[in-house]
């Protein structure tokens, strides 16, 4: 269990052999310098071996006509007695981190 992966996929539900023993979230909402209002979520991920995750995302509250809009997600490990890799995953939109993930899951397949 020294892929990252296998945490994200415990923090989205998916079956695997991470174990999520508790979790905190914080959220808050600013304004830019140009009035656009900026959500922020962060929670962290506490694994039963040890292991803690910190899941961040951004979003603006601009109206988008693109499929996927933009976004900041991240993934990245706080606490671990063993080396993780990669130690942080940063994606643009939802869409990329859905790609990812599912390349991911066929990947370890093989």
């Amino acid at each position: 269990m020294n892929q990252l992966i296998t945490y994200i996929n415990a923090i989205h539900r998916q079956p695997g052999p991470a174990t999520i023993t508790h979790q905190q979230s914080e959220h808050y909402s600013e304004h830019d310098e140009s009035g656009t209002l900026i959500q922020h979520q962060q929670t962290t991920y506490w694994f039963a071996n040890g292991v803690a995750i910190c899941h961040q995302i951004e979003q603006d509250q601009v109206p988008s006509e693109q499929l996927c809009a933009e976004c900041w997600i991240s993934y990245r490990v706080v606490t671990s007695h063993m080396p993780i890799t990669p130690p942080r995953k940063l994606f643009h939109n939802a869409c990329q981190e859905a790609f990812w993930l599912k390349m991911q899951g066929i990947m370890l397949a093989k």
